[in-house]
């Protein structure tokens, strides 16, 4: 699926919150992580976003929500960290 494509399907079920500046998952979630279903594959919504402007998520690194708030996808909220030394 192409990058366009993606993030079209992931903004149908985002709702933008100025006061946080949060992009709001308002689809399925999993432990209120945004989850979505691509060519028949469930995914996480952040992780779609994220490697659709990033690329793919190195080994040793995991996806992280600058704002603590598991159901954000904006790309500006999301980092990666070390998951050996991620709390």
């Amino acid at each position: 699926m192409d990058n366009k494509t993606a993030i079209e399907k992931l903004m149908e079920f985002v709702v933008p919150v100025t006061e946080s500046g949060c992009w709001l998952w308002i689809g399925e979630t999993q432990d209120d992580y945004g989850h979505m279903s691509i060519d028949g594959e469930d995914v996480c919504a952040d992780k779609v976003f994220w490697e659709s402007l990033h690329g793919q998520i190195p080994i040793g690194l995991c996806l992280c929500h600058k704002c603590k708030i598991r159901s954000c996808v904006n790309p500006n909220h999301l980092c990666l960290k070390d998951s050996e030394n991620y709390n």
